[in-house]
C-alpha cells in the first residue's frame, strides 16, 4: 500500500478574505471591514472614518481625565448632555433623544454610557462611551435618515471595537 502527498509552499489565502482596517491604539483596538475608509482628522485624540456605502461616518476618541471615581455618575451623565448639545442641527430643527444611559461596565473598571437620537428624516447618531478614573472613551456614529438601518450598521460594528479599561 502507497501513501500519497503533496505539500504546498504557497500558504493558504486567509480565512477572511475581506481585508480589514485595523487601528491598534494604547486604548483601544478598532478592526473595521470594508467599507470602512479613514478619514483625516483635525484633533490627535480621535481617529474617523466614513462608510459610503452606508452614509455613515465614525469617530472614535479619548480624552484624559484627573477624576476620582466618586464623580464618575455624575461626569457620564453631563458628557451626555454635551455629546447631545452638540450634535449638529444645520437649522432642521432639534435633535429627539431616542434613548440614553449609563450603567456599570461588565468588568466594573469603568461606567459604560450611551444613547440614540434622531433629526427625524434627517440623521441618526448612536454613542457609546466609557467613564473610567484616567479617561473618558467615544465611540460615536453618524447615519442617514433611516433608523433601522443605522442602528443594524452600529451593532454590526461595535463588535469590532475593543476598548482597553480601566
Amino acid at each position: 500500500m502507497r501513501y500519497r502527498y503533496t505539500v504546498s509552499l504557497t500558504p493558504p489565502p486567509p480565512a477572511d478574505a475581506e481585508q480589514q482596517l485595523g487601528y491598534v491604539y494604547s486604548e483601544f483596538e478598532l478592526n473595521l471591514p470594508p467599507p470602512w475608509q479613514p478619514l483625516a482628522h483635525e484633533q490627535d485624540n480621535a481617529v474617523a472614518f466614513r462608510s459610503p456605502d452606508d452614509d455613515a461616518a465614525l469617530i472614535v476618541s479619548v480624552d484624559f481625565i484627573a477624576s476620582g471615581a466618586d464623580d464618575l455618575q455624575a461626569l457620564a451623565e453631563q458628557v451626555i448632555r454635551d455629546r447631545l448639545q452638540a450634535l449638529p442641527t444645520d437649522g432642521l430643527g432639534p435633535w429627539q433623544t431616542l434613548q440614553q444611559q449609563i450603567r456599570p461596565h461588565r468588568s466594573g473598571a469603568a461606567l459604560e454610557m450611551s444613547f440614540a437620537a434622531e433629526l427625524p428624516r434627517e440623521r441618526t447618531a448612536l454613542y457609546l462611551g466609557y467613564a473610567t478614573p484616567r479617561k473618558l472613551l467615544h465611540f460615536m456614529m453618524a447615519g442617514g435618515p433611516d433608523r433601522a438601518a443605522a442602528i443594524a450598521l452600529f451593532n454590526a460594528t461595535v463588535p469590532h471595537f475593543k476598548p482597553r479599561l480601566p
